[in-house]
């Protein structure tokens, strides 16, 4: 891993940290499904994206979570749970999977501005 990969690393992790601070007022995000016997929309989605990125199709997987948006704090977690389960992909399986750290980052920050979450300042 180069000296630029791991610095957008670290930028993942800190628009991360900030949208779980200023939505949730927490310092971590990560989805957990709605207490209930039917599984809502964003619990199906969440399985299925599961699904794709051990499949490695994580640019359909991506796509996906564009196609479905939902103006919601559950959708905002369940968006930043999946950029930080790629996040956290070695290089290898983002090579496998033909993404890359700066996509991770571009659609993370993407979608959080479509969303209405103010992460502007961590795009250069």
């Amino acid at each position: 891993m180069g000296f630029q990969d791991d610095w957008i690393m670290r930028q993942i992790d800190m628009v991360a940290r900030f949208v779980a601070n200023l939505v949730f007022s927490k310092n971590e995000i990560t989805y957990q499904p709605e207490d209930s016997e039917i599984l809502s929309h964003t619990d199906s989605l969440h399985l299925k994206l599961l699904e794709m990125i051990r499949e490695g199709r994580i640019g359909e997987a991506e796509d996906m979570l564009f196609d479905n948006i939902e103006f919601s704090d559950k959708y905002i977690e369940l968006s930043t749970d999946f950029y930080r389960r790629l996040n956290s992909m070695t290089d290898s399986e983002l090579d496998a999977g033909d993404f890359s750290r700066e996509e991770i980052f571009d659609g993370y920050t993407e979608i959080m501005m479509l969303l209405g979450v103010p992460v502007e300042q961590f795009i250069t």
